[in-house]
């Protein structure tokens, strides 16, 4: 998409929402329990949570004047390319958009209708059919599709449609749909610590205190450090963003910034309404500490925030993904079919072929395989991203850059040394898998390897035969 059809809809409050609600998900409440059995206290249990914002701060400002810099559509790719060549670009952004991207699609559209919705629905059922009745979405509706498949792909098809209308009306449901949950959750918590929750005395007691060693930062790093995955959002879309070298800033490290907060006090009121031994032993905590304040009430109220924050990843996601096609289409590594735009200025084609692709996964039940599968390259490519800032720095000193990355050298440091801690942490476990389903990041990380030297090969040939 040239310039000129570039269509700069997405103000600033609509970069921000675009990273917050990309970042807000169910990590939060499923993080904190495997957090918790790690840590022997509060005190190091808060401090993995602000190390992750601290990580997902750095690589915020990396990103900052990178998309201030390139203010393109496809984030990495572009990014990538410019820093380490056409071929490590082609094997990230084939990993983004064949896997990544169209695989959280389906695992965040599923887990909605497979856990929160049944939630929502059960008041409206058992007043309709009495107070036993339940609401089950595993049932098979159609041949051999369950109404869990069948809402799910409804799903994805209805925020695709979403987004063909427009940047502008997906930036402005994104707001929507992240500002709102943000703000109750937060009074929610506000209340909680407050004094709205009396549960001290009935929670759980803590796990009784050992030796923190390396094993215990390991297994409640990774946990965390996913729960603040997404803080790169606005970067796919930088291509239709206002004032660029202004908005596209603001929004990574603000969008950061505000949940990083979120996240603190949301587990400041887990603490105090569950206690650390409460949290310990929930599976999921956001239900448990709305159970514990308001019963059934607070249930279904906290379940439909869950399902807001998860339904604003999926539409920012879908937003994403698509232009990650679109700049790859534009630089050659795809058909320039997904090039094409409508005439709202959005990739139509690619979003279609991703709606379409993320329902294969959604009916054949691999979308968590195939993220499992890619877990490591997606952090690869991640840090890869923060490393093109530093190779540009050197290799285009004078290049305008409008915003020029807070913190640099320490602060994107410190995102590269955090995130491959993580890599090598998810290699050391991925090695001691007793099962063989183990190595699926290993052989996802190889193929990611074996794309990039193909292309450079491929690339190859047609200068050797020239010169020949």
């Amino acid at each position: 998409m040239s310039e000129a059809q570039t269509k700069r809809v997405i103000g600033p409050l609509g970069a921000i929402s675009i990273v917050a609600g990309s970042m807000l998900g169910i990590g939060v409440f499923l993080s904190p329990p495997l957090v918790a059995k790690a840590l022997p206290a509060a005190l190091p249990y808060f401090g993995v949570w602000v190390l992750a914002g601290l990580s997902a701060l750095a690589g915020a400002v990396a990103c900052g004047e990178l998309g201030a810099m390139m203010p393109q559509a496809g984030g990495d790719y572009v990014f990538q390319r410019r820093a380490f060549g056409p071929s490590a670009a082609f094997a990230s952004g084939w990993v983004l958009f064949g896997a990544i991207f169209t695989g959280s699609v389906a695992a965040l559209a599923v887990p909605v209708c497979q856990y929160q919705l049944p939630v929502l629905l059960g008041p409206l059922a058992r007043l309709i059919a009495g107070p036993e009745a339940q609401v089950d979405l595993s049932a098979a509706a159609l041949g051999p599709l369950t109404w869990t498949q069948l809402i799910a792909m409804g799903l994805v098809w209805g925020f695709t449609a979403l987004n063909l209308l427009g940047a502008r009306l997906a930036a402005w449901a994104q707001t929507l749909m992240t500002l709102t949950p943000v703000a109750l959750l937060s009074l929610g918590a506000l209340y909680a610590l407050l004094g709205g929750a009396p549960l001290g005395a009935a929670a759980p007691p803590p796990p009784p205190e050992s030796p923190m060693g390396w094993s215990s930062w390991v297994a409640a790093w990774g946990p965390v450090y996913f729960a603040y995955a997404g803080w790169n959002a606005v970067i796919y879309v930088a291509g239709e963003v206002e004032r660029p070298s202004r908005n596209i800033p603001l929004g990574l490290i603000g969008g950061t910034l505000l949940i990083t907060a979120l996240y603190l006090l949301l587990n400041g009121a887990f603490v105090e309404v569950l206690g650390f031994g409460g949290i310990a032993s929930s599976f999921e905590v956001g239900t448990a500490t709305a159970a514990a304040l308001g019963g059934d009430v607070a249930k279904v109220g906290i379940t439909a925030l869950i399902a807001s924050a998860l339904l604003a990843s999926l539409n920012t996601t879908i937003l994403g993904g698509a232009r990650v096609a679109m700049a790859m289409a534009e630089g050659g590594a795809l058909s320039g079919f997904f090039a094409r735009t409508n005439p709202r200025g959005v990739p139509a084609r690619a979003l279609i072929f991703q709606a379409a692709w993320a329902c294969v996964l959604i009916v054949s039940g691999t979308f968590e395989q195939l993220l499992s599968l890619v877990s490591l390259a997606m952090m690869i490519c991640g840090s890869l991203t923060v490393a093109s800032l530093f190779v540009l720095r050197v290799i285009r000193p004078r290049e305008e850059r409008p915003y020029r990355a807070t913190g640099y050298p320490l602060l994107p440091a410190f995102y590269l040394l955090s995130s491959g801690a993580v890599v090598v942490l998810s290699l050391w476990e991925a090695v001691r898998a007793p099962e063989w389903s183990g190595w699926f990041p290993m052989f996802g990380l190889g193929l990611m390897v074996v794309v990039f030297l193909a292309h450079l090969a491929w690339s190859h040939i047609p200068r050797a035969r020239a010169q020949g």
